[in-house]
């Protein structure tokens, strides 16, 4: 039998948490793993989840493990500390969206891990690149739910007309997404008159509270463009793909991006995507499937607060005051909008990505999890440094 426990957040919608819950719940499916988890969060009920999940959940945060074999840390920022029994192997979940990593943290990786787990060849390359041992670093994705993100057809979210052309954007106001970048294209990409719509899926809930509903209201009323649907509720997976499945197209010209799950979710329901061009998402999106947005590699102060709220110990606060993003241009993703919806065989287009099988399951991804465990678990000695 293999203890393995699990610490990080299990009680809101972030994306770190839909993972962890995933990660345990797949994982205590396993015959010979006995699963702990240690929430960082206070026990909610306050948040959409399938109440068979939040049961598992809560007795998996209720059971007892003496020593951990394995233990999976999968937070933010990352906890840095020895585990309580020296024989205790420690396995690191971490996405980075940015062009470098800090120096420290991987440092700290280098010291605290055995193995580190990243969702994308494209983040492996970032910390290859900062100088990480390739050999300890392993690509895993991130997954979604084949029985909700699928081609079944549902009734669409309140609101949302299904007889246009909709296109939806999910995420929140944070610099790094880009939806000012969208909103700037959107308003001479697309006019009234046009059979389209724009749905922002925001998340304040979990990101916290923005000014992007006034931005919205201020460019629908300056501007002809076409409409745009804002959301803000908490919503359930099954309230997600009453989006996804009501909308042709998903949109995310984001400057950095982790992994994109929303993305993955998008085209499983037959979504066609835009997407910059590179990023994570290459590892999960055929080449021919979507649109690709060119963007500008540019360096970034850090410190400047229009871009970054950087805080005493945030990872951001630990790199050089400059960074680089890649940085989709407005111009050139008002045209590729442009293109795609005058384009005389969008049909065509979009029944190419109904045809794409998205492998990540959640089964699937936690089966590479279970091979990772195992083969850390039969090292002889931690590999971190001592």
């Amino acid at each position: 039998m293999i203890n393995i426990e699990i610490l990080g957040k299990f009680f809101d919608n972030h994306s770190l948490s839909i993972i962890n819950r995933q990660l345990a719940i797949q994982l205590n499916k396993v015959e010979d793993f006995n699963i702990v988890i240690t929430p960082l969060d206070p026990l909610s009920n306050d948040f959409k989840v399938d109440k068979n999940v939040l049961k598992t959940i809560k007795s998996l945060s209720e059971k007892e493990c003496d020593v951990a074999d394995i233990q999976i840390r999968h937070s933010y920022p990352p906890v840095w500390n020895w585990p309580t029994h020296e024989e205790t192997k420690v396995i690191y979940i971490q996405p980075w969206e940015f062009g470098k990593v800090p120096f420290e943290w991987q440092y700290k990786f280098e010291t605290f891990s055995d193995m580190l787990c990243v969702p994308s060849n494209y983040e492996k390359e970032i910390f290859v690149t900062g100088g990480m041992n390739p050999d300890n670093i392993t690509v895993v994705p991130n997954g979604y739910d084949e029985k909700v993100f699928n081609l079944n057809p549902v009734d669409p979210y309140p609101g949302i007309d299904t007889d246009k052309y909709n296109f939806v954007f999910v995420g929140n106001g944070q610099w790094r997404k880009g939806v000012d970048i969208l909103l700037n294209a959107w308003k001479d990409a697309v006019k009234k008159f046009d059979n389209c719509a724009l749905i922002i899926k925001d998340n304040p809930a979990v990101y916290g509270m923005n000014n992007l509903l006034n931005e919205i209201i201020k460019l629908q009323y300056k501007t002809q463009c076409a409409d745009i649907i804002y959301i803000d509720d908490q919503l359930s997976n099954e309230e997600m793909a009453s989006i996804y499945k009501n909308c042709k197209f998903v949109i995310h010209p984001y400057r950095a991006e982790g992994f994109g799950m929303h993305i993955q979710e998008a085209i499983a329901c037959g979504c066609f995507p835009f997407l910059p061009e590179p990023g994570p998402h290459n590892d999960f999106v055929p080449d021919h499937i979507g649109a690709r947005l060119p963007v500008n590699n540019i360096h970034i102060d850090i410190t400047n607060p229009e871009y970054f709220a950087v805080k005493p110990g945030d990872a951001l606060s630990l790199m050089s005051t400059h960074t680089f993003i890649n940085e989709p241009d407005t111009e050139s993703v008002k045209q590729t909008i442009q293109g795609v919806y005058h384009h005389h065989q969008k049909e065509k287009l979009l029944n190419e990505v109904r045809d794409v099988k998205m492998e990540n399951t959640w089964t699937n991804v936690c089966k590479k999890y279970e091979e990772v465990v195992r083969n850390v678990s039969e090292r002889v000695q931690p590999q971190r440094i001592s």
